[in-house]
């Protein structure tokens, strides 16, 4: 288990509306979900949205889930730190990426849903550089992508650390 961040209503609130244009905006561009299953894209939106939220207020890092237009790989950043949120419904999922060339951002963190709608699982976090070095080409059946299991990511406990000390210039 990671670490459980719950949501305030106000903040369940935000994500929903955000998501709903985040979803609008996405479709009116041509930009698809990474879909791997069933779900609609509605709620694929709505748990990005709220995974994003979720590692935003663990780690104090300023977030506008409103924001307009479609970004380039990275969610959120802690002061130049690029961070890309991979969020899935599956509590065993993997972290997934549809391709090399979409590792954009410096980190990846995983985060999944759980029974409660106002409360997110940070799983884990890796390294760009490491998760290239370290996934596996995966075939849901739907194409390639590239995964890594959660037993590969560091614990989320030390993000916290490792982005403190690149902020503030020194090597962790």
């Amino acid at each position: 288990m990671g670490l459980l961040i719950k949501l305030t209503k106000a903040e369940l609130a935000q994500c929903k509306q955000a998501s709903s244009l985040r979803w609008q905006l996405a479709r009116a561009s041509g930009v698809v979900n990474q879909r791997r299953d069933h779900r609609t894209d509605d709620e694929i939106d709505y748990l990005g949205i709220r995974a994003e939220a979720a590692v935003a207020k663990a780690y104090g890092i300023p977030y506008t889930p409103s924001a307009l237009g479609i970004d380039e790989g990275v969610d959120l950043y802690a002061g130049d730190i690029g961070i890309d949120v991979k969020a899935t419904f599956h509590t065993e999922g993997r972290l997934l990426l549809k391709s090399k060339d979409a590792a954009k951002a410096d980190i990846f963190i995983m985060v999944t849903n759980t029974p409660e709608d106002d409360v997110m699982n940070l799983l884990g976090w890796t390294s760009r550089t490491r998760f290239l070095e370290q996934c596996q080409e995966t075939d849901f059946g739907k194409g390639v992508c590239f995964t890594m299991e959660q037993d590969q990511l560091y614990m989320v406990s030390s993000l916290w650390l490792h982005i403190t000390s690149k902020t503030m210039g020194v090597a962790a």
